[in-house]
């Protein structure tokens, strides 16, 4: 609880604000000088909130000098760092089998609703069976299409700490996701035009939006280009960063399909690089192509960044550990 506290000086009044702030581990107690007045309920709970704002980008000063952004400001991101801080330091006091719980359902949950956002039919018990599958390590055939599918997706995404950020690793993780589209050469670059494509509510019809892909033959160019891009920019923000990711290989959209599998494998791959908690970015599936689409069309990044960064907000605050 924040305090009003009132000082005398050579015989004059003074009024500060004091408050404790937790910062993972540690407290902190904080001072903010108010004046001569004494403020009101309103004008406290204003200072209040800028003694807090303050105070976080103060404390992660050191640790975000060491990055870059042109998009998120330091306020932002010092509250990525506190909401981070904070889930891991739940996350840890945790038992080696309710981590693995917590695991599970962060996998099924990702997987699940990463293949219905690109329209594919499949069940949450289906995910539920390939995870099982997967973790058994059983012999046996898989029959079910829709389990193929899952399963697929599971072992890409439990591919991702095993690759680096490069074109034969990338190529690898959408053979994986895709293997069972053998129509949609999975490991390979496409060699035709895509366009995307939104759903119209007024004429009920899927249309194209105001950008179209490069040609196929621009794909490899670009594709090489966009991990040079990456090497020469790991000073950026991991959190920023992600979103770029996402958004740059949305653009280039190098593949015949499982573009979007791909942006938010490698948006996560991004974060778990950087010890960052995992995003279920499409999961409000509406805002998230909304402001993928805004971004996309309007060439403007911090549309889409903006969104990561409030989904970051919003899902790993109170994000429960089972």
């Amino acid at each position: 609880m924040a305090g009003l506290i009132k000082r005398t000086v050579k015989g004059k009044e003074y009024y500060y604000l004091e408050k404790p702030v937790r910062f993972g581990r540690k407290v902190i107690k904080l001072s903010l000088y108010l004046g001569k007045e004494k403020p009101s309920k309103k004008g406290l709970k204003i200072k209040e909130k800028e003694l807090e704002e303050k105070a976080l980008e103060r404390f992660y000063k050191k640790r975000l000098d060491k990055y870059k952004s042109s998009i998120l400001t330091g306020k932002e991101l010092a509250e990525v760092e506190r909401i981070k801080d904070n889930f891991f330091e739940r996350f840890n006091k945790l038992s080696k089998n309710r981590k693995e719980s917590f695991y599970k359902k962060q996998a099924i949950d990702f997987v699940y609703t990463t293949l219905r956002t690109e329209g594919v039919d499949v069940g949450f018990s289906d995910v539920e069976t390939a995870f099982q599958i997967i973790r058994d390590k059983r012999a046996e055939p898989i029959l079910n299409s829709k389990v193929i599918i899952s399963s697929s997706m599971i072992t890409g995404f439990n591919f991702l700490p095993k690759i680096k950020f490069g074109e034969r690793d990338a190529l690898r993780l959408h053979g994986i996701v895709m293997s069972y589209f053998e129509d949609k050469t999975p490991g390979q670059l496409r060699d035709d035009q895509r366009i995307i494509a939104k759903y119209n509510p007024l004429t009920l019809k899927s249309e194209e939006i105001n950008y179209r892909p490069p040609p196929p033959e621009k794909v490899k160019e670009l594709f090489k280009g966009f991990f040079e891009w990456l090497e020469q920019n790991q000073n950026i923000h991991p959190l920023e960063l992600a979103a770029l990711v996402h958004l740059k290989i949305y653009l280039i959209h190098p593949f015949k399909d499982g573009n979007k599998r791909m942006c938010r494998l490698l948006f996560n791959k991004v974060l778990q690089d950087n010890d960052y908690p995992l995003l279920n970015i499409s999961k409000e599936t509406s805002k998230y192509f909304e402001a993928l689409i805004k971004s996309v069309e309007t060439g403007r990044e911090k549309f889409f960044v903006k969104f990561c960064h409030k989904t970051f907000i919003e899902q790993v605050k109170n994000r429960r550990l089972m």
